[in-house]
């Protein structure tokens, strides 16, 4: 536990490793550093189980065996930290690097009326650099989110769409009505479910420029450079967190066609077997889609 002010413990931490350790230490540094007035106890989910050597000292460590996926690590280690007394739930990436005061903002935005999820600017190289989310939306029309990243949209806070779960805190009431994310989900898109829960139960979903954080984008799964494994764990889950199934038929048509074109322009910009591992990893995602439209979405009690 990080005792870097005297404040009370108020935010519940939960990171979730894989892969290399290096990004897990370099989060958990800054988790280390922030000097938040409000205490905080940090878990490690461990889906690797490669952290026995090293784990930082200021954490825990809880190691899942199989690697049971992003969604699932999160509610485990949310589970791990208990009910209580926290004003804020906060998931991180292990390759998110939060700034100084992100934990004191994250449990200030929560205190918001009806505000149930909230999250702040993720920047690509350092604070105040390139932007990768400056808030988010989804478009009904084809059934994908959209990130701002202007500085305009930056510096506003405001009600939300979407909210990546890269970074982001939740109130204990919105995570236990919610009942967390749908463990189903390996890896992708469990974000996009869990904010359409949150909204349709009447939740606020809050963007503020006071939750600032580095996002040192794809340095496990690859979704920088648009990895074959990125690709089609993407494209496998994109129609599952809408209803009803009218409209995921609607939108299955109209994401054949997209990845029928997406996978003919890999195979003709990228030449050679990359090309080709990239354009047969999307089909197959597409695949797995279609294979589940019956699926409904969760419907919380």
């Amino acid at each position: 536990m990080s005792t870097t002010e005297p404040g009370p413990v108020r935010a519940g931490v939960v990171v979730v490793h894989f892969g290399d350790p290096t990004p897990t230490e370099g989060c958990v540094r800054a988790l280390e550093a922030d000097a938040s007035r409000s205490g905080r106890r940090v878990v490690i989910v461990d889906n690797s189980g490669n952290l026995d050597r090293g784990a930082p000292k200021s954490a825990e460590v809880l190691r899942l065996a199989n690697n049971p996926g992003f969604g699932a690590a999160v509610n485990a280690g949310i589970a791990r930290l208990g009910p209580g007394p926290w004003d804020a739930l906060v998931v991180l990436n292990n390759d998110i690097e939060v700034a100084s005061g992100y934990l004191d903002a994250a449990c200030v935005a929560l205190k918001g009326p009806g505000v149930g999820v909230a999250a702040g600017p993720l920047f690509l190289d350092r604070p105040g650099g390139r932007l990768w989310y400056a808030g988010g939306s989804v478009n009904w029309l084809t059934g994908t989110v959209r990130q701002a990243t202007s500085r305009g949209a930056a510096s506003r806070e405001r009600d939300i769409g979407f909210i990546p779960g890269a970074a982001f805190a939740v109130s204990p009431e919105a995570w236990r009505q919610s009942g967390g994310f749908d463990g189903s989900y390996f890896l992708y898109n469990e974000d996009v479910d869990l904010c359409l829960r949150l909204r349709r139960r009447g939740w606020r979903l809050l963007y503020t420029p006071t939750m600032v954080a580095v996002h040192r984008l794809g340095a496990v799964t690859g979704s920088a450079a648009r990895s074959p494994f990125y690709l089609e764990l993407m494209a496998a889950t994109r129609l599952r967190p809408y209803r009803p199934l009218a409209y995921r038929l609607y939108l299955a048509l109209l994401h054949s066609s997209y990845a029928l074109l997406r996978a003919a322009g890999y195979g003709l910009v990228v030449r050679g077997e990359a090309g080709r591992s990239a354009a047969a990893a999307i089909l197959r995602g597409h695949g797995r889609a279609l294979a589940g439209l019956r699926t409904a979405p969760r419907v919380d009690s």
